[in-house]
């Protein structure tokens, strides 16, 4: 049985602070995936964050952190969070190349674990994001 989640601005609030976290915590997890590699990530400049539940709640824009992953002082992928209200998902992350664009969603539950799955342009076919995948990624 689906339990039903009142929505409010506090309610809001929470969900931005655990999203951000989210990002952060993913950003962590390829840096140290990237230890040993020829890549490196970089930290990046701020999107502005202000989505449609935010304004019906009355909650100010805030900013979410990009990242840029780096071989040979050039980028080779940006990592752009798109949003975090998604219709099925628990936020999205567009990945920006010059090789092609992917997205990472996240499928886990509110406030729960994220389960980021990996899809290139298409959204159907989507693998879960791992050591192994986001390498045959950048190895494209």
């Amino acid at each position: 049985m689906q339990k039903t989640i009142k929505v409010d601005k506090q309610h809001v609030e929470k969900r931005i602070i655990d999203w951000k976290k989210r990002v952060s915590d993913l950003y962590s997890t390829i840096e140290l995936w990237l230890t040993g590699s020829d890549y490196y990530i970089k930290r990046g400049s701020k999107l502005k964050m202000y989505e449609e539940l935010m304004s019906e709640f009355n909650v100010r824009a805030t900013n979410i952190e990009t990242a840029d992953i780096y071989k040979d002082n050039k980028i080779v992928l940006a990592l752009k969070p798109k949003g975090l209200w998604m219709v099925g998902a628990n936020g999205r992350i567009d990945l920006l190349s010059t090789k092609g664009n992917y997205m990472l969603v996240d499928f886990a539950e509110q406030f729960e674990s994220p389960y980021w799955k990996l899809f290139n342009g298409d959204k159907k076919n989507g693998v879960e994001f791992t050591k192994r995948s986001f390498f045959q990624l950048l190895n494209k």
